[in-house]
């Protein structure tokens, strides 16, 4: 598994991460501790873990397999999320806190914070972030679908109070999802050195040939999901011709992408660990025949995530 640094830090991770959005709820915890130790044992080591409105016990569960699992905290590293459920009577600081209590963890590698909702200042965000950067409850901080504007503006905002800015974007990104990257950030990335951390890279699935898939996925932001469904033949028929999996087609094409630092993918099998984690070589040994084979594959009309409301947990303390 070959690793890689989150924006102009030292902090390394590897270039596969595993997400926790469906993951661990839907798996029986004997399954749940032979999917975290498979993943260290094929080198995936940077877990991405949140606070979800519809699992809100996925840190408690992963607390507990990676534990299980054998793993030191020098073992692998952590991005977690905030989000604006109780902000701002909830600061990001006391977010932080009760994220970390509940994840049973001193730290975050990496604390990706949500876009900023309209009238929200973005200095002030910032302020309140590198506090806990600075607190050394977290190493590093990101943004979760930020505008380019916004992004910038935080970086420059940093650099006058001589703190660090965000080192990371998580967004969607994949072999039809790809304009958003690599038209509007581009220049924020070079700019900045930030890194992108890619999501939804395997659509829900649909890119691996699963064209409609069992469980919830994500938000099909500027409709294209049709259009994307149609594509898919082409996908497969394009990675048989490489003799490779769609699924490894579509992860190696992004990780042939120098500015993703990581890739983020879910899955609840070893065995997809495993044909996931070959994507990593075959993206070094195949890299410009995949993305030769990908031209055309892309679907312009993709755009960053709608502004989804998180202005409440999902469960009270107290539930009748």
């Amino acid at each position: 598994m070959n690793t890689a640094t989150i924006g102009t830090t030292d902090i390394e991770v590897s270039r596969l991460s595993l997400g926790s959005w469906y993951t661990y709820s839907r798996l029986s915890f004997e399954a749940g501790v032979d999917l975290v130790r498979s993943a260290l044992d094929l080198g995936i080591t940077f877990f991405d873990v949140a606070y979800y409105r519809n699992s809100p016990h996925t840190e408690m569960i992963f607390s507990r397999l990676i534990r299980e699992a054998g793993a030191r905290r020098e073992d692998y590293q952590l991005a977690e999320k905030l989000w604006y459920f109780n902000y701002p009577s909830e600061s990001l600081s006391d977010q932080t806190d009760r994220m970390l209590r509940r994840v049973d963890e001193e730290y975050a590698d990496v604390l990706i914070i949500e876009h900023p909702r309209p009238g929200m200042s973005v200095e002030k965000l910032v302020d309140e972030v590198t506090e806990v950067v600075d607190s050394g409850r977290a190493r590093c901080w990101g943004a979760l679908n930020w505008v380019p504007e916004d992004l910038l503006a935080a970086h420059e905002h940093a650099a006058s109070i001589g703190k660090p800015g965000p080192q990371l974007a998580q967004l969607k990104y994949s072999i039809v999802r790809r304009n958003v990257v690599e038209d509007q950030y581009r220049e924020v990335v070079a700019r900045t050195g930030m890194s992108i951390h890619a999501s939804d890279t395997m659509e829900g699935g649909i890119l691996a040939g699963i064209l409609e898939p069992e469980r919830h996925i994500g938000i099909d932001v500027g409709d294209i999901r049709a259009q994307i469904k149609a594509t898919v033949p082409a996908i497969v028929e394009a990675a048989e011709g490489l003799g490779i999996t769609p699924a490894q087609f579509s992860l190696a094409w992004c990780l042939t992408n120098p500015q993703v630092a990581s890739l983020l993918f879910g899955a609840t099998r070893p065995e997809r660990l495993r044909e996931n984690a070959e994507a990593v070589r075959i993206a070094a040994e195949l890299g410009d025949r995949i993305r030769e084979a990908a031209e055309g594959l892309g679907i312009d009309a993709h755009a960053l995530d709608a502004p989804y409301t998180h202005d409440r947990a999902l469960i009270g303390d107290y539930v009748a």
